[in-house]
């Protein structure tokens, strides 16, 4: 009895003190006294990028990286390459060969302009192409192979859209070649594009953006082309001149940067603790090794298979690679032309491995613990590697423990850097190197591959000859990917080169970046940024209200 009148009593007490608390206005949640903080969004059109410092901003003789990307926003090419490498048409409206495919006539499409509102026509690319060529002359331009083959061109006379590039021979005529930026004589004025080197250079171009303002020590302010033919950008891209790469990071984590591009392996380890996302995407450097023809035993095919056997690709991707790299079955790039790439064709198996170094006729004959071949000559290893390459160190160590395995002697030639690895190299002092290909985007491979290109490694296949001309020689898509087909199961099968990984790149990105799709290319980084934007959180705290003030200001 007792317990319930306390009982009752509290309750009452507690009543009266919400109804006083009430009456003073006072807003208490006496089950929940904190005033929680509400995150609200706003948001940016304006997307914040870095970049180094360029020597120019013009497209024909600038080497700089940053330049080679940020032209992909300012102007557009006759032709592009898609995510698997492949042709498609950006200016060009349509093109036809000669019938002795000495010629090619290039209709452009009509309704292109420059962002001065100049329409792109058959001049502007003549022109183009003879500063390329110009270029290239002095050795001043990345696009010097891209032209390498081109003897003249014309406009023409009855068509304002269109052009005639005359060739120099047929064995490199293909549209690949074709994806370089397309450049405005009226930007250049008594100047030739070719001789224009300056820093403070402001670029017309055709592409989907058009640079508002530029100083060149310090930013770079790219504004949607208000005449570009395609879909219109909705957003404007900030480019911050940064001293040091290492500012990349800091910078992105406090949103002062949307987005950065690192290149280290290690990348994992940097952005550990940070407060960034990391997409990897495909790069275009190989890690390879190569295999030296001229020695007896590496002209062997199943000696060579052997030895792609005894490589762990998985377990070397992680502990030399830090597992930013990605199995390939040849080396040209995964998915290229939109085959499948069917990753590691030699997964690590030391039992295939001795299988076929003795259908090779290589045994102990003399019980001294190595292999030898049926005239009891030694079967040696000789591996060359740069030894100030940490990966590829680690590579040629496991590769020279797999030959212990199987009782192959071997040696590791260490190279004291990568002068000293490239003329090891061209001695050809070795079996087999480890080392790696930044390849360009056109992946015409013929100076790796082809007999008649002095290839370093001396590999022979007049097939695979034929193959990789007639991929070069204007044939059509389809076509192209059939004969890549062929080319890619005599290449798995013969194994010339093996290829350890293709390295990836990571794309950093702020938290406050949205609207990426994740698309990445390493020959055009910013491919799918029009639809990028900005949201940054801005933290409102409740207002406490004192509802007698608002009763009192009601009654007034």
């Amino acid at each position: 009895m007792i317990k319930k009148v306390l009982i009752i009593g509290l309750t009452c007490v507690l009543l009266i003190g919400i109804i006083v608390y009430s009456q003073h206005g006072q807003v208490y949640h006496l089950l929940n006294k904190s005033n929680e903080e509400k995150v609200v969004y706003t948001e940016s059109q304006t997307v914040k990028l870095p970049m180094e410092k360029v020597r120019t901003l013009n497209p024909v003789t600038s080497k700089d990286s940053d330049t080679y990307q940020i032209s992909k926003l300012l102007f557009e090419s006759l032709f592009s390459l898609d995510d698997h490498l492949s042709l498609t048409n950006q200016l060009a409206e349509s093109y036809e060969y000669a019938s002795d495919k000495e010629s090619v006539t290039i209709r452009i499409r009509p309704d292109s302009y420059f962002s001065n509102g100049t329409n792109v026509t058959g001049e502007d690319v003549k022109y183009s192409i003879d500063n390329y060529i110009a270029a290239a002359a002095s050795n001043n331009t990345i696009y010097g192979s891209y032209v390498s083959n081109i003897k003249s061109v014309s406009a023409g006379k009855s068509d304002r859209y269109s052009v005639v590039v005359y060739f120099k021979n047929k064995s490199d005529v293909s549209m690949e070649n074709f994806v370089f930026p397309i450049v405005s004589e009226k930007n250049f004025g008594k100047y030739q594009a070719s001789k224009v080197v300056s820093t403070d250079f402001v670029p017309i171009g055709s592409g989907p953006y058009a640079v508002k303002s530029y100083n060149d020590i310090s930013q770079l302010d790219l504004i949607p082309n208000e005449y570009y033919d395609g879909t219109e950008p909705k957003n404007t891209l900030s480019f911050t001149v940064l001293p040091e790469k290492d500012d990349v990071l800091p910078l992105l984590e406090v949103s002062n940067l949307s987005m950065g591009c690192l290149q280290e392996l290690s990348r994992d380890t940097l952005i550990a603790d940070k407060k960034v996302s990391c997409q990897n995407f495909v790069s275009n450097e190989a890690e390879v090794i190569g295999f030296n023809f001229s020695r007896e035993s590496m002209a062997d095919k199943k000696v060579r298979k052997a030895i792609a056997y005894a490589v762990d690709i998985k377990a070397l991707n992680e502990s030399a690679y830090y597992k930013n790299g990605v199995a390939c079955d040849t080396i040209y790039f995964p998915g290229y032309l939109g085959i499948k790439n069917t990753g590691d064709p030699y997964k690590y198996d030391l039992k295939k491995a001795a299988k076929l170094l003795a259908e090779a006729k290589y045994a102990d004959r003399d019980e001294n613990g190595y292999l030898e071949d049926e005239n009891e000559k030694e079967l040696t290893v000789n591996i060359l590697v740069n030894g100030g390459d940490l990966s590829r160190k680690t590579v040629a160590e496991a590769i020279k423990t797999s030959m212990d395995k199987l009782s192959v002697s071997s040696r590791i030639i260490y190279a004291a850097d990568q002068e000293d690895f490239n003329n090891k190299l061209h001695a050809k002092d070795y079996d087999l190197f480890v080392g790696g290909m930044k390849i360009n985007e056109t992946y015409d491979l013929r100076t790796l591959l082809h007999s008649n290109y002095n290839n370093l490694i001396g590999y022979s296949n007049k097939k695979a000859d034929r193959l990789l001309d007639k991929m070069k020689s204007g044939i059509t898509p389809e076509q192209k990917i059939e004969d890549m087909k062929s080319l890619k199961a005599i290449l798995i099968d013969e194994v010339p080169y093996y290829c350890i990984v293709y390295k990836t790149y990571g794309a950093l990105t702020a938290q406050s970046l949205s609207g990426n799709s994740n698309r990445y290319m390493f020959n055009n980084f910013y491919e799918d940024c029009e639809n990028w934007y900005c949201r940054y959180p801005v933290t409102e705290t409740p207002k406490v209200v004192d509802s007698a003030e608002n009763n009192n200001s009601e009654n007034q």
